[in-house]
């Protein structure tokens, strides 16, 4: 995806640094999967692709979440009224629209943030870039 000119006129702003992906150019986002619900919003907002929503649920990835997060007390749940433990990726119904796994490429990232900003689960975050200011 090409740069916008308000993209450009920031990055002239910018001490001179040379980037070392796509996404150090803006925000470095970090994930938290264990508050993600998986409504798929972040897939809808991001511009490059980088976030898409899977077909298919991970199980063990909800079982694994800590007990004081929102997946945490849905695996706790599960826990109870589950008579063995799932084995494997839970296809997801089309007309089920969350607790779906995104699928994150960080190589696509551009850091814009977009995913972060519409995040309803606050499982995104857009961190300030390391930016190294050589003399």
């Amino acid at each position: 995806m090409p740069i916008t000119n308000r993209g450009r006129e920031i990055l002239d702003r910018l001490p001179p640094t040379q980037p070392r992906t796509s996404s150090s150019i803006g925000c470095e986002i970090e994930r938290h999967e264990e508050l993600c619900v998986g409504c798929g919003t972040c897939a809808k907002k991001c511009p490059s692709g980088a976030s898409q929503r899977g077909d298919t649920f991970d199980v063990q990835q909800l079982l694994g979440t800590p007990a004081d997060s929102r997946r945490g007390a849905l695996g706790a749940a599960l826990r109870r009224i589950a008579r063995r433990d799932p084995v494997g990726l839970v296809e997801v119904p089309p007309r089920v629209t969350i607790y779906r796994t995104i699928l994150y490429d960080a190589e696509r990232c551009l850091g814009c943030g977009a995913c972060a900003r519409n995040c309803p689960a606050g499982a995104i975050e857009a961190l300030a870039p390391h930016v190294e200011v050589t003399s």
